[in-house]
């Protein structure tokens, strides 16, 4: 269930928004690194202490980009916040600086991140971001999203200096080779990327739908599920073996343009929050330690983390709801790799007993955890020959919005004990098959290695600050299950 009113998203987008909020205080913000004024009311900036961590870290420094629809720069808690940006596509602003989302929702996401609350004329906004003091870059993707203008998102916001990539969009099933080789150039660059788990309907009972989605369960990215106002697991948040840490995803205000609301905010729930906070907590980590790479930042972060649920990680909150505080007075651990890439703790071969694999499993299909080398590939299970092929079904908020030209398969086939079940979720690239540079030239991906992809809910990430022998590097893309005619990547909400 979804407070926010949810607006379909156009033809080509497949999920519908996440939403995200900017913390509602008093006024007054003074200069890094405290600040003259406290949060006030809302119930997360209690919970998450960001007074506290205010007067350690408010992030000046750090660019914090945002893949989107596009911000709205007359927002009067953004002024000043926001760096010249891109845009992806004949219907999104050159510079990224305009709302083209019908929810402004890129807005939102702005400001849950680095919302001032003291506009130019001085008046107060209500609004204090996570990371007052960062800067926004705007990768706005237009009114509609496709998985390719998501991928050479991501390469554009790493090449135009971001030190954090804010990620509240996706859809269910595996990343396609672009999104998994443009997130490992990020990594490449010593980027933390931050992505939403998705949203799930109460009444939905499709095992695609309730998993981490893409790209937030590409390995080495923080995939980020919610929490609520008491702690416990937020009931609309997707979940899986890709978790890595929980915020806060309801009942949060957000401004938005005015355009949509004459009060220029919304409350609204969603994942998108989450990620949003944790992309502005990894902000403020990253100014407070300037010097401390990002897999340093991410092994912070995870060992930091306020433990919920079963002692230890699980499937719902990762390694617990992010804590800024701690994770800026507790000291740093240098480590060299990025901590998600490398297998769980003892891990050895075996079959998952996790939803994604029952289905497989019940197909016939045996898929083996990674085994004590630490890599977390799987191979792609491969259907018995004749299996039918058919697409899923979602529907609602918060799950995939099936239009016209859509290219995600699913192999489902669980009836009277035969079929099959395969988790695929198509690219449409571009016709010269990778994302391109503004002067039009290609940027560098990192190799190709012949290794399958890792399953959407393989394993949970290795425990904080446990090293990987190998540098991130993407995967081939899955086989695809039905020609690829195109795909999307949809904002949640």
């Amino acid at each position: 269930m979804f407070l926010a009113p949810s607006r379909r998203a156009p033809l080509g987008l497949l999920l519908t928004a996440l939403c995200a909020g900017a913390l509602v205080i008093g006024p007054g913000l003074g200069g890094s690194p405290a600040l003259a004024a406290q949060p006030s009311e809302s119930w997360y900036a209690r919970a998450l202490r960001l007074d506290d961590a205010h007067k350690l870290s408010t992030g000046s420094g750090i660019v914090v980009a945002v893949v989107d629809g596009g911000v709205d720069p007359t927002v009067p808690a953004l002024a000043g916040q926001l760096v010249p940006g891109a845009g992806i596509g004949a219907d999104a602003a050159t510079d990224g600086l305009r709302d083209d989302d019908p929810d402004g929702h890129g807005t939102s996401m702005a400001g849950i991140i680095a919302a001032r609350p003291v506009g130019p004329d001085g008046a107060a906004t209500g609004f204090l971001g996570v990371a007052p003091d960062a800067k926004i870059l705007s990768i706005s993707t237009g009114r509609e999203t496709d998985l390719s203008e998501v991928a050479e998102g991501i390469r554009l916001a790493t090449d135009r200096g971001a030190k954090v990539i804010s990620l509240s969009l996706g859809s269910p099933g595996l990343a396609d080779s672009d999104e998994r080789s443009a997130v490992a150039y990020a990594l490449s660059h010593d980027v933390v990327v931050v992505a939403a788990a998705g949203n799930v309907d109460s009444g939905d009972t499709d095992p695609l739908d309730q998993q981490i989605n893409a790209p937030a369960n590409i390995p080495g990215v923080i995939a980020v599920t919610g929490s609520d106002s008491g702690g416990k697991f937020w009931a609309g948040s997707a979940s899986g073996q890709r978790a890595v840490l929980a915020a806060p995803a309801a009942l949060i205000r957000a401004p938005v343009p005015v355009a949509l609301a004459p009060s220029g905010s919304e409350v609204i729930d969603g994942t998108s929050n989450s990620t949003a906070i944790v992309a502005g907590v990894v902000a403020l980590v990253r100014a407070e330690h300037p010097a401390l790479n990002a897999p340093s930042v991410i092994e912070l972060l995870t060992r930091t983390a306020d433990d919920k649920g079963p002692r230890g990680w699980d499937r719902q909150f990762g390694y617990g709801i992010v804590d800024p505080v701690a994770a800026l007075t507790q000291p740093p651990v240098p480590v060299a790799d990025n901590p998600l890439l490398t297998a769980p703790p003892g891990a050895g071969g075996g079959t998952l007993a996790t939803d994604e694999d029952a289905l497989l499993a019940a197909a016939g299909v045996t898929v083996p955890l990674p085994g004590p080398t630490g890599s977390t590939d799987r191979p792609v299970p491969t259907p018995p020959a004749g299996a039918p092929v058919s697409a899923p079904r979602h529907h609602g908020p918060g799950r995939l919005v099936w239009a016209g030209g859509l290219a995600v398969a699913v192999l489902l086939g669980i009836a009277l004990g035969v079929g099959t079940f395969a988790l695929r979720r198509a690219l449409s690239p571009p016709a010269d098959g990778g994302a391109r540079r503004p002067d039009g030239t290609a940027p560098p991906v990192a190799p190709v290695v012949a290794a399958a992809p890792p399953a959407l809910d393989a394993a949970p990430p290795v425990a904080a600050g446990v090293p990987v022998a190998a540098a991130p590097q993407a995967p081939p893309d899955p086989p695809s299950l039905v020609p690829p005619t195109g795909g999307g990547a949809g904002r949640y909400r």
